[in-house]
């Protein structure tokens, strides 16, 4: 009897300050795009001035609360999970040093056999403005029953990425210099997209899971005008976006081919409009269902 498993080694994903993830599954992996396999990826690579300078375009990210549903599109003969439901509650707040990003996350996937898995998910990220420090705090639940919690922090010297894990053992790592934090990765792709960019690969870091570094290929469309049943009393969703492919190449393991697929609707303020994720033998959607505007921070 097929068995719906959580993997650990491909736990949920965080970009564009946590709001993109991924819930792998026993025997569903996701496929490469074949844009890499074909040589077709231009390595736009790692410019120092988009992480030194990355405050001249943090205005143009909408402080903001949004929800989220997740539904299954299809599902593949023989999948092993036949059905998804789900909600995402997201929040990216400007303060007077930095982002808080938080994100609590629940899918539930149903097997063919009628079983099902509740699979949970939080983290809590703070980034300041020129992408020098990061701290993190992720927590996984299965069943209702804490499973995983890293807790860290990250400092940017100019050779280097130097994290400090303190949950669940104390210990520091060195990576490399070209390595970006969530957030502004996420700026550097929108400013990709604004330029009329149509290839990205840049190495992120996000402290989730046990691969939290990752190098991450991304297909760029031009801009397109958004179309959204979102409850919007600000009018935030209405701004265009670009359609990113994200495929994640896990450090160390590239060879392997990506862990995750993910494609997002993302708007060009930073508001998410819909999420897509490719888990090999079946597919999710998320649709933005609410989104508020947050205040600016009263700051000296």
């Amino acid at each position: 009897m097929p068995v719906i498993t959580v993997c650990p080694e491909n736990r949920q994903r965080s970009v564009f300050g946590a709001l993109i993830f991924c819930v792998a599954l026993a025997g569903c992996s996701a496929q490469a795009g074949q844009f890499l396999a074909s040589g077709q990826a231009g390595s736009t690579g790692f410019d120092s001035a988009n992480i030194r300078n990355a405050s001249d375009g943090q205005a143009e990210l909408v402080p903001h609360m949004a929800e989220y549903r997740f539904s299954m599109v299809s599902s593949d003969v023989g999948s092993s999970v036949v059905g998804v439901r789900g909600a995402l509650g997201y929040r990216f707040e400007k303060v007077c040093d930095g982002w808080i990003t938080e994100m609590q996350h629940l899918m539930v996937l149903q097997s063919a056999e009628g079983g099902s898995v509740n699979s949970a998910y939080s983290m809590t990220q703070w980034e300041n403005f020129d992408g020098s420090q990061y701290r993190f705090r992720m927590r996984d639940y299965l069943d209702g029953v804490q499973v995983d919690e890293v807790v860290g922090d990250a400092v940017r010297d100019k050779d280097r990425v130097l994290v400090t894990y303190e949950v669940p053992v104390e210990v520091t790592e060195e990576l490399p210099a070209d390595t970006m934090f969530p957030t502004q990765h996420s700026v550097t792709l929108l400013k990709r997209a604004l330029q009329g960019d149509k290839f990205a690969n840049d190495l992120v870091f996000d402290g989730s899971g046990d691969t939290p570094t990752n190098r991450i290929a991304a297909v760029i469309s031009g801009a397109k005008q958004a179309v959204n049943d979102a409850e919007d009393a600000d009018g935030i969703a209405d701004s265009p976006y670009h359609s990113l492919n994200l495929a994640y190449y896990p450090i160390g393991a590239a060879e392997n081919g990506p862990s995750t697929e993910i494609a997002v609707d993302f708007g060009e303020n930073g508001v998410a409009h819909e999420l897509r994720m490719n888990y090999g033998t079946f597919r999710v959607r998320g649709d933005l269902q609410k989104v508020t505007r947050l205040p600016a921070p009263e700051c000296d």
